[in-house]
């Protein structure tokens, strides 16, 4: 074929097919058609992106997303039905047998168009200034918390407590938050249980004297205790039903049905993008071109793909599929360790051993509490309510009193040693690059105080209990995930290393049975008249060691795993340079939460969000793009 005639046909492929923004089941209404963006997953990240890209006119983007679009579905739209909305629309990777408690754990991903923004716990929080400024300290410039603070502020429309919800404890600093952007951020109204969220507050308090009431824990320092913002958009009365749940979708994709906007975007969903298809003549020397994605309609776990379908890519492929799918599809595309695709019988486009490696996920142990009988709706939840109020980010110090300068000791001057053992079991690919990572978060523990555990206090109106979720923020190992088969239908090997080193378990364990501290000061104290769980499972005069014992047979994930295809300058074990380009691909990306290389004191949304919406800028060439070959 002639150069001019493949002009032609391109251009002929690339006309609009949609006269507005169109949302579509069947495969064939974009099956071989032309796109200059394919976005592999309609989640967090990648409706942010989708929406920002087809605000250039130009630009033809196609969302491949795996699940369903539940627009109007009240069981993703209520708060209140977090729990259901989980079990319905999620991915679920189970992990290998931990080698703590010799559990098989579960991890779950949101597979509905919205991603885990649609079934997550909407808790909108930030990490620390200096762990965002550890992506630019590490080795990527230009990201920073000046920087991200920009765009995690773009991303929000901001609701400011009104005199009702200050009353009930709701503070703020208006001046760290958007109120131009797409996602609903505010404090609920109606605000069921308020009562309860004050006193756990006030007891968090009085069990750590040095610790404060945080008056807004989204300005980069997020140490001490406070009640949640959260991405919702507050009703306007006591009205039971006030509060709806804002997800990407919600935010970034339906306010544009019906209308003329955003004719060059297109959502396909129910289709799993299977793999990219490459052509090595087209790309820089060494570097294969991505010129299409595969799909097929999204199947049952474990069993087999059905008909594959494909579509052209004229710019780049944009990959979105979190922390867990993200590296999954890569090494499915041919991008990952060699041995690994080998023996997975994938073929190697690019030989890069950090695909997969670097994963981070937080251990959590649950406490639980029976309220009082007779309690109104200040103390417990009515209809339409987000059951996790309030939160306390603790420090080391703090949780380990006594023992804490020697943990932080310990923390500084095993770095070495650490790396060395992490790299021997795969979690990472090069000793020096974890070396610089793992000195810049321990001094951020250390000398910055960065909090090292979260208590997240709950309130649940079905059975009447208080739950107290206890977690490690800040793992010091790191795991693995990677595929076993070629089969996009088989789930890869998980194995996030939970709790195995001696500090994780004290840490948890002294935070677990500070929890029960908590629960025995004034005002909570007097709301509650028997603890559940652990209850008789350890006394009062349990031992450090039985708590352990305790931690590892009971522990769950926190469900925020990240650095899986981390942001870090090749040699020191990246996957992503600072374009957020794969290293050795010519134009692929990812954008989600793989990328972000440590792990930050918080919920992972909010940060999700300022990723994707700074992605989008330079993709569009907004921010010139750093010169890294």
């Amino acid at each position: 074929m002639s150069p001019s005639r493949s002009r032609l046909l391109s251009a002929a492929l690339l006309l609009p097919f949609a006269s507005a923004l169109s949302i579509v089941t069947d495969p064939s209404t974009v099956a071989s058609k032309s796109f200059t963006h394919v976005i592999v997953g309609g989640g967090t990240a990648g409706l942010t992106v989708a929406s920002r890209l087809s605000e250039v006119s130009k630009n033809k983007i196609l969302v491949i997303e795996a699940g369903p679009n539940e627009r109007g579905n009240p069981t993703i739209d209520d708060p209140a039905q977090e729990t259901n909305s989980v079990g319905e629309f999620g991915w679920f990777y189970n992990t290998v047998p931990q080698q703590v408690g010799g559990l098989v754990q579960t991890i779950y991903q949101g597979e509905v168009l919205g991603g885990s923004s649609a079934i997550n716990g909407m808790q909108w929080t930030r990490g620390t200034k200096d762990q965002y400024d550890a992506f630019q300290a590490l080795g990527s410039p230009g990201w920073n918390f000046s920087s991200l603070l920009t765009y995690m502020k773009k991303s929000e429309i901001y609701h400011v407590p009104n005199a009702e919800q200050r009353a009930r404890g709701a503070t703020s600093v208006p001046s760290v938050h958007g109120t131009q952007g797409q996602v609903n951020v505010g404090f609920p109204q109606p605000w069921g249980a308020w009562v309860s969220y004050q006193s756990h507050i006030s007891s968090v308090l009085a069990t750590f004297p040095d610790a404060q009431r945080n008056p807004d824990i989204g300005t980069g320092t997020p140490n001490g205790a406070s009640v949640f913002v959260y991405s919702i958009k507050p009703g306007t009365s006591e009205t039971p039903g006030g509060n709806v749940r804002s997800s990407s979708a919600a935010a970034y994709i339906y306010p544009f049905l019906g209308t003329s906007a955003k004719p060059n975007l297109t959502i396909l969903v129910g289709h799993q993008a299977t793999t990219i298809v490459w052509d090595r003549a087209a790309g820089k020397p060494g570097k294969p071109k991505a010129i299409g994605v595969k799909f097929a309609a999204t199947p049952a776990a474990n069993t087999t793909i059905g008909t594959v379908y494909s579509v052209v890519v004229q710019d780049e492929v944009i990959v979105s599929s979190g922390a867990l799918g993200s590296p999954r599809f890569l090494e499915l595309s041919g991008i990952g360790d060699k041995n690994i695709l080998k023996k997975a019988g994938v073929p190697v486009m690019v030989d890069l051993p950090s695909v997969g490696t670097n994963l981070q996920d937080q251990p959590l142990t649950t406490s639980l509490y029976q309220i009082k009988p007779g309690q109104n709706s200040s103390v417990i939840e009515t209809a339409n309510q987000i059951t996790e109020g309030s939160v306390a980010y603790i420090e080391l110090n703090q949780i380990l009193g006594a023992k804490g300068p020697a943990a932080g000791q310990y923390l500084l001057n095993s770095i070495s040693d650490r790396a060395q053992a992490i790299v021997k079991t795969g979690g990472f690919t090069s000793v020096s690059g974890l070396k610089k990572v793992l000195q810049y978060q321990a001094n951020s523990i250390v000398n910055e105080k960065a909090p090292v555990v979260e208590y997240s206090f709950a309130v649940n109106l079905i059975n009447g209990t208080f739950a107290h979720l206890v977690w490690n923020l800040l793992p010091q190992v790191r795991g693995t995930i990677h595929i076993t088969s070629s089969n996009p239908a088989i789930y890869p090997a998980l194995d996030p290393k939970y709790l195995t080193t001696q500090f994780e378990l004290d840490l948890h364990g002294n935070a677990t049975k500070l929890s029960r501290t908590i629960f025995g000061k004034q005002p909570l104290a007097s709301l509650w008249n028997g603890e559940i769980f652990p209850g008789q499972n350890l006394s009062t005069t349990a031992t450090d060691a039985q708590w352990q014992k305790f931690i590892a047979a009971t522990y769950t994930p926190v469900l925020h795993p990240v650095g899986t295809v981390a942001l870090l300058p090749q040699e020191d074990g990246g996957a992503v340079d600072p374009n957020l380009i794969v290293y050795g691909t010519q134009n692929v990306r990812v954008v989600d939460s793989s990328i972000i290389p440590i792990q930050i004191s918080a919920h992972l949304s909010a940060t999700v969000y300022g990723i994707a919406e700074r992605a989008a800028d330079i993709i569009k060439g907004v921010i010139p793009p750093v010169q890294c070959d």
